[in-house]
């Protein structure tokens, strides 16, 4: 009889210390933490960088990891930053630099605050070796209401789920300022933003004032914290990582949008690129930019943006280099000193994902491929081997709008 007493009262005690545990434990109320996010690393076997957003400060905000399937978990605190107030309420941003991570391993991660925690997420690092890998990339997503861009991103999503993280080509909001385009966006692409890490790109739609005049992009440059390897002076705006058996460049093409705060804008651009393509050893180079680099309309010649950096292109031999900004897909001849050759660099212009349709978009004479997506939005895969590069550009609805294959 004592003994089973004894059984009874211990029962109780760890009853009531479970209840009392559980009492001090809550989940975040909706809004506390919002548009919780992944960005590329320059590194990405062995770090991960996370952020979120909420309309307060709060210095007891960290972010709790472990190895799935482990019990033991690790906590690092944020980094803040704080958007400028532009409609009317402060919004900060909270970024935590996950490092020291194992290669080839899956993580979880929660948001804490005290005795708040946000549910647990899982990330997968990079695995050693020269992997087979798929990247999704959306063209510019800037629209009118983002139905269209949520539509497009949980497609892309739903249909590459073994994808390893996705690009945004910029123009990812219609103007850079207005926070509720922001906030749309998060909210419409969540599928994207709950599962891969983003590299962003900044396109001339982020340099927008409120009054729709040309700005610095700082709510851009709030929200993504970036690879800071970039040239001196231009974090957030240029970056590089790799992933496999690709050496991926991040330029910023606004010269014009931006030439009253980043006169030197291409002129830093120009020299660190020529040293961030010499000291790769990957066999493949791919570069992400927001403006194309021909005249509009096309009578031949190449903007500034071609003229800069197309030399650069073809010295260190560059295969691919993804645009944006004209809201149509094209895909040239392998171009080197600007005119078509067996062996050069292969330019894409990859459409749109949101609801703004640009009917005047040319095609050139340089074009293998060229289609406006007038009717639906389309997505871009990049699947990328030792062995081979492959893009597939796909419309909404799935339907196939081109493909093609590089080797060497």
């Amino acid at each position: 009889m004592k003994k089973i007493v004894g059984v009874l009262l211990f029962l109780c005690l760890i009853g009531g210390g479970l209840f009392a545990y559980s009492d001090r434990i809550s989940f975040f109320k909706l809004g506390e933490v919002e548009y919780l996010t992944q960005i590329v690393t320059e590194d990405m076997k062995h770090s991960r960088t996370i952020s979120w957003q909420a309309k307060q400060w709060d210095e007891s905000f960290e972010v709790e990891y472990r190895k799935k399937g482990s019990f033991s978990t690790q906590s690092k605190k944020w980094n803040l930053k704080k958007m400028p107030v532009t409609q009317g309420e402060e919004r900060f941003i909270y970024t935590v630099h996950l490092d020291q991570l194992e290669a080839g391993s899956e993580y979880e991660y929660r948001i804490i605050s005290g005795w708040k925690k946000s549910l647990w997420k899982s990330f997968k690092t990079e695995p050693e070796g020269d992997q087979t890998f798929k990247a999704i990339i959306f063209g510019d997503s800037q629209s009118a209401d983002y139905n269209l861009w949520g539509k497009t991103s949980q497609a892309g999503w739903e249909r590459n789920q073994d994808a390893s993280f996705f690009i945004g080509m910029g123009d990812l909001v219609d103007n850079g300022q207005q926070t509720y385009q922001w906030d749309t966006w998060y909210n419409q692409g969540k599928s994207l933003f709950t599962h891969l890490p983003m590299s962003p790109l900044m396109g001339n739609h982020e340099a927008y004032s409120l009054d729709w005049q040309m700005a610095r992009p700082e709510n851009y440059l709030a929200l993504f914290s970036l690879p800071s390897n970039g040239p001196d002076g231009l974090k957030g705006y240029a970056y590089s990582y790799d992933y496999g058996e690709v050496h991926f460049v991040v330029l910023s093409s606004l010269i014009k949008e931006l030439k009253e705060f980043e006169p030197d804008l291409f002129a830093k651009q120009e020299k660190w690129l020529a040293q961030d393509l010499g000291a790769t050893k990957k066999k493949w180079k791919v570069v992400l930019m927001h403006h194309g680099l021909w005249r509009f309309p096309f009578n031949g010649s190449f903007n500034e943006t071609g003229q800069t950096f197309m030399p650069i292109f073809d010295k260190y031999q560059v295969d691919l280099v993804f645009s944006g900004h004209v809201h149509s897909y094209s895909r040239s001849f392998p171009l080197k000193d600007g005119v078509k050759s067996g062996q050069g660099t292969v330019y894409i212009s990859t459409g749109r994902s949101g609801d703004r349709v640009w009917p005047r978009s040319p095609g050139k004479p340089l074009d293998a491929v060229f289609y406006n997506p007038i009717d639906q939005p389309n997505y871009l895969t990049l699947e990328a081997s030792k062995e081979s590069l492959q893009v597939k550009a796909f419309n909404l609805d799935g339907t196939s709008i081109d493909q093609v294959k590089i080797e060497k």
